[in-house]
């Protein structure tokens, strides 16, 4: 089965990074603003793009310092039964190097490709964000 894999050194600590991806205002500074979100395991986040048009719930499976685990229930049509993963080791500089996985992909059809650029997109946002303070989220979710 198809994986997307990203590798990102980021000039940030882990404990940064983890409260990036973990929570509610993190995940709204680099992803969407349109997150809701808690860093717990089993709670299900929602993430709104494009005015609500695109809603995802993702469940967090696990989550400690240094790995996070997510599988997606709701959104993307292929998305379901795939699984999505941020594992964070100590990289140069004092820096983090971030391994992201977007695992088990039925194809390489469908939104794979889509998919694919997006995360690399959104993972340089997240990048932006730990190293400057500013990311680039989608702005277009309802109520924002």
């Amino acid at each position: 089965m198809p994986d997307i894999l990203h590798e990102v050194p980021i000039a940030g600590t882990p404990e940064k990074i983890y409260q990036a991806i973990t929570e509610q205002n993190g995940l709204r500074a680099w992803w969407t603003t349109g997150a809701s979100a808690q860093p717990k395991v089993g709670t299900v986040s929602e993430f709104l793009f494009y005015d609500g048009q695109i809603r995802m719930k993702i469940k967090v499976d696990e989550i400690s310092p240094d790995h996070i685990a997510w599988s997606p229930q709701e959104g993307v049509p292929d998305w379901g039964g795939t699984r999505i993963t941020w594992d964070m080791t100590p990289g140069d500089n004092g820096g983090t190097k971030l391994l992201f996985g977007h695992r088990d992909f039925a194809s390489y059809e469908g939104s794979y490709a889509y998919s694919n650029f997006n995360w690399g997109w959104y993972l340089s946002s997240l990048k932006a964000y730990i190293e400057s303070g500013v990311g680039k989220p989608h702005t277009g979710a309802a109520g924002t």
